[in-house]
């Protein structure tokens, strides 16, 4: 993760404190892999036709209906995710943009979270990532997916929690 994915908080009481993540972004290689998987297995299985003899028919058509039209799309998508998802741990609260489609971002205070998990699917197991879940008082889940480095969001979140004397349950 560079630098200038995550923001510092270097603001302490204790001038020997480490400085503390406040900010996370999503990973782009967990992002960008399932893109990459579908180019790979429809541009092989199109090549592997073609090299057959078999490049004019309808299976060819669908690999490159998919190379060409499907592959940019999921570049598009993935491209929007990974610059607009983000959670930033402020003052009182914290503030989670789940990414595209969801233009505004979340805020939640600490006092409403009730909960905190760390969901990892098969691309977060390979590449590192996952989504955190914010279980909240009345309302629905905050899911904030593909998160780089989750874990120390997932501690971060924890410990500010536990020093507000927030008491939440962690799956």
């Amino acid at each position: 993760m560079d630098s200038a994915d995550s923001r510092i908080d270097g603001m302490h009481t204790d001038p020997g404190a480490a400085r503390r993540r406040t900010a996370w972004r999503a990973s782009a290689l967990a992002l960008f892999l399932p893109t990459v998987v579908v180019a790979v297995g429809y541009g092989g299985l199109w090549l592997s036709l073609y090299m057959a003899g078999r490049g004019e028919g309808a299976i060819a058509r669908v690999c490159l209906v998919v190379l060409v039209i499907g592959v940019p799309c999921l570049l598009a998508y993935a491209g929007l995710r990974l610059s607009t998802t983000r959670l930033a741990l402020r003052g009182a609260h914290l503030e989670a943009h789940p990414g595209f489609p969801v233009r505004d971002p979340v805020v939640v205070a600490y006092s409403a979270v009730t909960g905190l998990a760390l969901r990892r699917g098969l691309s977060g197991w390979i590449t590192g990532a996952g989504s955190l879940v914010i279980e909240r008082d009345r309302e629905a889940p905050l899911v904030v997916p593909g998160l780089a480095n989750p874990d120390s969001a997932l501690a971060a979140v924890s410990e500010r929690l536990a020093a507000l004397g927030t008491r939440v349950s962690r799956d």
